[in-house]
This record gives C-alpha cells, sequence and structure tokens, in this order.
C-alpha cells in the first residue's frame, strides 16, 4: 500500500477518534441545575426596591456562580417578591425544577426563636425552604436572624452553605 494512503488514513482516524471523544465530553457534563428565588411577601408590604426584595437579591448574590460537588453549576432565576398564593403559579410557568423561597418576621414579643437572642436584642428572623418545584415537596429549610438596621446582619452565608450540601445529596 503507498505510504501516502496509509499516513492520510491514520490522520483521518485520529481526526474521527477526537471528534467523537469531544462530542461524547459534551454529552457526560452535568447538565446545569434550574434554582428560582423568591421572597415572599406579606399583604401589608409595599413594593420592593428592588422588585424581587432584599432578601433574595442576596441570597442570589450568594448563590450566583456556584457549583455543585458534580460540577453541575447553578442556573438561577430571581423573581419578583410575591404573596404566597401567586408563587406556585409562577414557579409552574418558569418551569424551575427547585425553588428557594424567603419569608421575613420582624421582631414581636413572645417569639420563641431557635436560637439564643443576646440579651436586650430586638432581631427580626429570615426563613428559607428549598422545595422541589414539581412536587412541591421540601428538602431543607433554616431560620437565622437578621437585621435591617444597624448593624446590619444578614445569614446569606450560612444559608448558601446549607442550601449546597442540601442540593449536592441530591446528585
Amino acid at each position: 500500500m503507498n505510504r501516502h494512503v496509509v499516513l492520510r488514513a491514520v490522520k483521518l482516524l485520529v481526526f474521527a477518534v477526537a471528534a467523537v471523544a469531544s462530542n461524547l465530553s459534551l454529552f457526560s457534563q452535568p447538565r446545569p441545575v434550574s434554582l428560582c428565588i423568591v421572597d415572599t411577601k406579606s399583604v401589608r408590604a409595599g413594593d420592593y426596591d428592588p422588585p424581587a426584595g432584599p432578601f433574595a437579591t442576596g441570597m442570589y448574590e450568594q448563590l450566583a456562580g456556584s457549583r455543585l460537588r458534580d460540577g453541575s453549576k447553578l442556573h438561577i432565576t430571581v423573581f419578583p417578591a410575591s404573596l404566597q398564593p401567586d408563587i406556585v403559579p409562577e414557579v409552574q410557568r418558569l418551569r424551575c425544577f427547585w425553588v428557594l423561597q424567603l419569608w421575613y418576621e420582624p421582631y414581636a414579643d413572645g417569639y420563641v426563636f431557635p436560637q439564643t437572642q443576646p440579651r436586650g436584642a430586638r432581631f427580626d428572623r429570615l426563613l428559607f425552604t428549598l422545595w422541589n418545584g414539581s412536587t412541591r415537596k421540601v428538602i431543607g429549610s433554616g431560620s437565622r436572624f437578621v437585621s435591617l438596621r444597624e448593624p446590619q446582619l444578614a445569614p446569606y452565608a450560612s444559608f448558601r452553605q446549607q442550601i449546597l450540601k442540601t442540593l449536592n445529596q441530591l446528585r
């Protein structure tokens, strides 16, 4: 066989193997994980600035660019703060796979917090639930102190750890 023909056949074979291998690596990459974030608005609350609400915005900033242990990237959608009855229809419309729902509760006498408050302090509370958008099954939840007054206190980093840990356990 002509040496030139054999060399050309080997080059074509190498090219074909490389093309197949690169296509396989594209298919083997982990798919992004869809996560919607929403601030649950109380009936008394007016419009928020930004419309998503400060807590959804804060959680977005904490989670943006995050990857799960398997390399999956979070694809995050933040929608405007909403009343509780409006959340599920929006989750369905947006086809959110996972939903991070946040609630702000102002301080009220008689609250029993799972955390001990410093004596004389009057902290508000921020709660979250992480749930499946189609089944509505809650897979994670938590609450922490929050203060919108000086000095400001927000539990975003703590919530981020809990959320990523929960999502990693499901992968």
